[in-house]
């Protein structure tokens, strides 16, 4: 990995993503497992290329008695051949994990559009609106003209309280 990109990586605030992009459960928690076993993998690998990849044969004939043992594991050691692994299957695992994460993607950028669109909407009707203190009672009437009805009825009846008000903000008198 270059240095440019393992420092944008290493820059990325990961414990923020789900909820800055608004993740659904099942792409936050991909996206926690690739990251937790990336860093596995990475470390790992770190420490393997700490270790030492050469072997000192000649240490070990003047260390043991049995020279016969240390030749035989010399020449085993000379004669090892890796075994070519076919990594198609894991490839095919790794695509199809990468299909699925780029159409979960997708669908949240299409969520993020569709929320910006909204709230952009909103926005604009917020700023468009005039203040609550130069809206008069002749502005609600030609509003919505059943307010007047139902106030007209609450009064004749005497009920002074909207229905409705203390059970959603609760009762806000000191006695």
């Amino acid at each position: 990995m270059s240095k440019s990109v393992s420092s944008a990586v290493k820059a990325i605030d990961w414990a923020t993503i789900p909820s800055k992009l608004k993740l659904d459960a099942s792409t936050a928690s991909a996206v926690a497992n690739f990251r937790s076993r990336h860093a596995q993998a990475a470390g790992r690998l770190g420490t393997l290329k700490e270790q030492a990849t050469t072997v000192d044969f000649a240490f070990y004939r003047q260390v043991l008695r049995n020279q016969e043992i240390v030749n035989r594991i010399e020449s085993s050691m000379k004669s090892f051949k890796p075994v070519k692994i076919n990594l198609a299957s894991q490839l095919k695992a790794i695509d199809a994990f990468e299909g699925k994460a780029v159409e979960s993607a997708k669908k949240n950028v299409e969520m993020v559009k569709t929320e910006l669109g909204s709230l952009s909407s909103t926005l604009k009707n917020i700023e468009q609106a005039r203040p609550t203190n130069e809206i008069s009672i002749e502005d609600m009437k030609t509003a919505v003209p059943e307010v007047e009805k139902i106030v007209e009825t609450m009064v004749t009846k005497g009920k002074w309280v909207v229905p409705g008000y203390r059970e959603k903000f609760g009762d806000l008198s000191i006695m």
